[in-house]
C-alpha cells in the first residue's frame, strides 16, 4: 500500500546528524531493493520519532553508505540483487567496527532453513514480510536500547580499565627500577634479587629498599589486608608516610609503632597490614628488623651449608591496636648471608591436593634450589615458576618476593 505523502520518508541527505541525545537519534539504515518498502519502514520509524534514517538498494550499496558513517541498527531484506542479505550480514559481522551492530532482517522467507542460516550469518533478529508497524518498532526500540546500553557498559569498562592501568604503573614506580637495584648493590656490596606481580589491576603489595647511610641500608615488605583499588592505595599513604619519617630509618621498631599508629587513625575500622621493616649494618654485618605479623623471612648462613631457615615475624599487625609495642630483633649478617622476604600468597597455594606449601614446605623447596647454586634472581624466578605451576585460572593475592644477600664487594 502506497504511503501518504504527508510522511513519505525524504531519500536524502545520505549522512546522518552526528549528535544523539536519545534512543530516537539513533542511526538507522534499511537495506532493500524495493522503493516501497524502504519508504514503508521509513515512514513507521519516522511517525514514532526516528529521524536519522538512511537507506540502500543492496548490499553493495548498504556497504558504501557504512564505509561513511557506521549506523546504529540495519533493517535488512534478505533477498537483493548484486549482494544480498546473507552476503551482508556475514561481511559486516567480520569486521571490528560492525560486528556488533543489531541487525534486523525483514524478508518474506520464513522456512526454518532460512531463518537459521540468517542467525548463523550474524542476524539479530527478524520480522516477516508483510511488515506490521507496531513489531517493526518495538523490535527497533528493544534493539537499540540493548545495543546503547551494551556500549555504555563497554564505554565504561575501557574508560575504568585505561584508568586502572595508569594506577598500576604509578604502583609499579613505587617499587625500586633495575638501575637503582644495581646501583644499591654497588653502594653497599649487596646482592640485590626483586618480583613483585599484583594479582589484578591493582595491589595491596608494597616493598622498598632506603639507603640510611653510607654503611647502612633499609628495607621493609608490607602487605595491606585484601587487594584492588583500596589495597593499592594504601600502599601509595603508606610510602608518601614512610618517606617523611627519615628519623627512624635506623630504629625499626619505632618506625613500626609509629606507622601502626598512624594507619590506626587512617584505615577504615578492622583494615590492617602486616610489614617487616629491617636495617642491613655493613659495617658491623648485623641486620635489625622488627616484625607486624608477616611471612617469616627465609634465612641462610654460609654454616648452614644449603638450607635456609625460618626468623621470627611474630608482631600485631599494623593499623589494629592504637600504641602497640614493636621489639627489634638482631641476626649476624655475615659476608655470604641471604634473605628471602615474601608475601603469603607465596605459600597459601597447594603443592599437591589438599596440602598446602606453607612456610615449611618453602623453606625446603628453596634449600632444594640453592643446592644448583643459582644467582639470586634465577632463584626467585625458579620459585616464581613453581608458584605459577600450582595456581588456578587467577593468582589468589598479590605477590612479592625480595632477595639480599651480604656480598661483601662494597663500591665494587
Amino acid at each position: 500500500m502506497p504511503v501518504p505523502e504527508t510522511i513519505a520518508p525524504q531519500m536524502e541527505p545520505l549522512y546522518w546528524s552526528k549528535q544523539k541525545t536519545n534512543i530516537r537519534d539513533a542511526k538507522i539504515l534499511v537495506v532493500d531493493d524495493s522503493a516501497l518498502i524502504r519508504e514503508l519502514i521509513g515512514a513507521c520509524l519516522m511517525t514514532d520519532g526516528y529521524n536519522n534514517v538512511c537507506y540502500a538498494e543492496n548490499g553493495q550499496d548498504a556497504l558504501e553508505v557504512i564505509s561513511l558513517e557506521v549506523p546504529d541498527l540495519i533493517i535488512l531484506d534478505l533477498e537483493m540483487p548484486v549482494m544480498d542479505g546473507f552476503e551482508l550480514c556475514q561481511k559486516l559481522r567480520l569486521r571490528p567496527d560492525t560486528k556488533a551492530i543489531p541487525i534486523l532482517i525483514q524478508s518474506g522467507r520464513d522456512t526454518a532453513s532460512d531463518i537459521t542460516l540468517a542467525f548463523e550469518y550474524g542476524a539479530s533478529d527478524m520480522v516477516i514480510k508483510p511488515i506490521k508497524k507496531y513489531e517493526i518498532l518495538a523490535r527497533t526500540k528493544v534493539h537499540l536500547e540493548h545495543y546503547f546500553f551494551v556500549q555504555k557498559l563497554t564505554d565504561f569498562h575501557d574508560r575504568i580499565a585505561s584508568e586502572l592501568e595508569q594506577a598500576r604503573k604509578l604502583q609499579l614506580d613505587l617499587c625500586p627500577s633495575k638501575k637503582e637495584l644495581k646501583n644499591l648493590e654497588t653502594l653497599y656490596g649487596i646482592k640485590i634479587g626483586w618480583h613483585y606481580e599484583p594479582s589484578s589491576e591493582l595491589g595491596g603489595d608494597i616493598g622498598g629498599m632506603i639507603p640510611v647511610n653510607e654503611h647502612t641500608l633499609a628495607f621493609y615488605i608490607a602487605d595491606f589486608a585484601g587487594h584492588g583499588v583500596a589495597a593499592a592505595l594504601n600502599t601509595f599513604r603508606l610510602q608518601s608516610w614512610l618517606y617523611s619519617q627519615s628519623k627512624y630509618f635506623e630504629y625499626p621498631s619505632k618506625l613500626l609503632e609509629k606507622l601502626n599508629n598512624f594507619l590506626f587513625h587512617s584505615l577504615k575500622k578492622e583494615s590492617y597490614a602486616t610489614m617487616l621493616y629491617g636495617c642491613i649494618d655493613l659495617k658491623s654485618n648485623v641486620l635489625t628488623y622488627a616484625a607486624a605479623g608477616t611471612q617469616p623471612p627465609l634465612l641462610h648462613t654460609p654454616e648452614n651449608d644449603h638450607n635456609f631457615s625460618l626468623c621470627n615475624s611474630n608482631g600485631m599487625p599494623l593499623g589494629l591496636r592504637e600504641n602497640w609495642t614493636y621489639s627489634n630483633r638482631s641476626l649476624p649478617f655475615g659476608i655470604g648471608t641471604k634473605l628471602i622476604l615474601y608475601s603469603d600468597a607465596l605459600v597459601e597455594v597447594e603443592r599437591r591436593p589438599g596440602e598446602f606449601l606453607g612456610e615449611e614446605g618453602l623453606k625446603e623447596e628453596v634449600s632444594n634450589i640453592w643446592k644448583e647454586k643459582p644467582t639470586p634472581q634465577d632463584l626467585i624466578n625458579t620459585i616464581v615458576t613453581n608458584f605459577q605451576s600450582r595456581l588456578g585460572t587467577e593468582a589468589p593475592d598479590d605477590l612479592t618476593i625480595i632477595y639480599l644477600e651480604n656480598s661483601g664487594d662494597k663500591n665494587g
